[in-house]
């Protein structure tokens, strides 16, 4: 076990020494590697600054040496001078003063020559250079400057600003703000500018600021326009809009009730606060006046008849002396179709109030038709009499200036339902008319004139061969107390027991034609009353010369009796005995 063990060991130590080996090798062959390539691109960069050093010497080697000596020969001759000089002085000396005198002379003369030449050659060289500095500390000094617009506006000065286009704005911002009315010229000044460098003192002035700057200059102010109906009725001040306020709520205050919803001007009235031009400002008198006044309005009344003086005034709100004043012809009678004029006083200012009232009424009967092709055209039976019923509403009620101009339902509860009346309406081709419609042409078609189950019919018009007699209407037998309808639309002439007719009731369709219904046992209708048709008027019985309980139906045209089927179209589904 031990020398497998041993021989594991010695297996991975070789392997470990292989990569040892391997590894080193490896490095050292890269570093080989990148010597080469590093000392190859030093060598060619050190060849390119050579060459580039050799161009700039052949190219800038002569100037370079021109310009030391013109630096250096000034300073050479000069020195060369100064020697030359101190050999003079010694030589003057050996001569005598006035030798030295003329040396000195002399040398001043050459020395201030040289200088001056010196100087002028300087200068030739120093002079662009100092104006060059000089331009360029003048631009350094300029750009380092902060110019601004100085605003004249009005022959006032506001402040300075950046650009124009600041005060471009401000004028537009100012244009906003302003209020103008209909009448109103926009207020467009023409300002100044001036441009100067920027001191410690000046601040910059914002549009909002100038703006409102620029409108204390021309006479704007805070005020209160009151607009009717979008047109501007006056401009006013703090103290002034408050008259005109008391003045609308006063005449809001004077419509106002316990049960109002709304109390409110038939007008669209607003109160804008803005800023408004100085010079439309005015006083209230005139906006009060209008607000609480009225004007006489000239109208018509078309007189009626029955109409009397007293009776035309009470219905026009107004006094009888008023209405002779602008009738005097009324004093001599009115007649139904007189044009009456009146005067009455209607406010400048109309106030519209809301209320809701809530009340029972009448829920009208409706009609509505079966179509039966069983029974003849023009033949109508009221199968089922209709009642009316009864509902409880709640309505908006709008009154303008006291006087109601519309009432809209927005609840409602039923207390007795409505019953319709149903009619049975033949659509089947006539016959029993024999094509002669001119009754219905002229007064539309006839309901059966019995209720109920329509009863029979016992006698036609025409001979009756079982008491030999000429029979002119005809006789529909019923339950006595049966109901007895209006067969059209008419005017009761007589209501009343008449001869022979017992209880009787005469119905007037107009163009002539009239219905009788005879023997009935009670009227339920008095002379005068106008029915429609399907109304009750009475109930069957057998009073007057009768044998038994029936409807005896007649049909007059100018009192003469004519065939009642003429009105009725035939006897429908009824039984005809004989």
């Amino acid at each position: 076990m031990s020398s497998i063990f041993a021989h594991i060991l010695a297996g991975l130590s070789a392997i470990f020494r292989f990569l040892q080996f391997t590894g080193r090798t490896a490095a050292e062959v890269g570093y080989s590697v990148i010597s080469a390539v590093f000392g190859f691109v030093f060598k060619l960069v050190q060849r390119a600054f050579g060459y580039v050093w050799e161009l700039l010497v052949r190219k800038f080697k002569q100037p370079l040496y021109d310009l030391w000596c013109f630096i250096i020969t000034p300073i050479a001759h000069a020195y060369g001078a100064l020697a030359n000089v101190r050999i003079q002085f010694k030589k003057s000396r050996a001569q005598g003063k006035k030798q030295v005198l003329k040396t000195v002379a002399s040398t001043a003369e050459r020395f201030g020559s040289g200088l001056w030449h010196g100087l002028k050659r300087v200068f030739n060289y120093a002079a662009p250079v100092a104006c060059i500095c000089f331009l360029f500390a003048l631009i350094s000094y300029a750009s380092s400057v902060q110019y601004t617009i100085s605003v004249e506006y009005n022959g006032n000065n506001l402040g300075v600003i950046n650009s124009e286009a600041d005060y471009n704005q401000a004028q537009a911002l100012m244009q906003d703000k302003i209020t103008y009315t209909e009448d109103d010229d926009a207020l467009i000044e023409t300002p100044t500018f001036s441009v100067r460098p920027m001191s410690n003192e000046d601040v910059i002035v914002d549009t909002n600021s100038l703006s409102e700057l620029m409108m204390s200059q021309v006479g704007v102010v805070d005020a209160y326009g009151l607009y009717i109906n979008g047109t501007a009725y006056g401009i006013y001040d703090e103290a002034e809009i408050a008259k005109v306020r008391e003045a609308l709520d006063s005449r809001l205050a004077a419509a106002y009730t316990e049960d109002a919803a709304t109390v409110e001007f038939e007008d669209d009235v607003e109160i804008t606060p803005g800023r408004y031009l100085e010079t439309n400002l005015t006083n209230a008198d005139d906006a009060v006046a209008y607000i609480t006044g009225a004007v006489n309005v000239e109208a018509y009344y078309v007189a009626q008849s029955g109409d009397s003086l007293s009776l035309i005034a009470s219905k026009l709100g107004c006094t009888q002396d008023e209405l002779l004043t602008l009738n005097p012809s009324m004093s001599d009678g009115i007649r139904a179709g007189d044009i009456i004029a009146y005067r009455y006083s209607e406010p400048n200012m109309s106030v519209v109030t809301t209320h809701y009232e809530s009340y029972d009424r009448v829920i009208e009967v409706v009609d509505q038709f079966i179509y039966d092709d069983d029974i003849e055209q023009y033949c109508e039976e009221l199968k089922q009499k209709g009642s009316a019923g009864y509902e409880n509403v709640t309505a908006l009620v709008t009154e303008t200036d006291g006087v109601e101009t519309s009432r809209q339902i927005v609840s409602s509860y039923n207390i007795e339902e409505m019953v319709p009346n149903i009619y049975i309406v033949g659509t089947a081709e006539n016959e029993s008319l024999e094509g002669d419609t001119h009754v219905i042409d002229r007064l539309g078609t006839f309901v059966w004139p019995v209720g109920g189950d329509g009863g029979y019919v016992s006698s036609l018009y025409g001979y009756r061969s079982w008491d030999n007699s000429n029979h002119r209407a005809i006789d529909i037998a019923a339950d006595r107390g049966t109901d007895i309808y209006a067969a059209a639309d008419g005017v009761v002439t007589f209501a009343g027991t008449y001869s022979s007719y017992g209880k009787l009731v005469i119905i007037d369709h107009g163009g002539g034609y009239e219905t009788y219904y005879a023997h009935q046992s009670s009227i339920d209708v008095e002379k005068g009353d106008v029915v429609q048709k399907g109304d009750v008027i009475g109930h069957v019985g057998m009073t007057g010369s009768a044998s038994g309980n029936h409807l005896h139906f007649e049909l007059r045209y100018n009192n003469d009796r004519i065939d009642p089927i003429l009105c009725l179209g035939g006897v429908g589904d009824h039984t005809v005995w004989e």
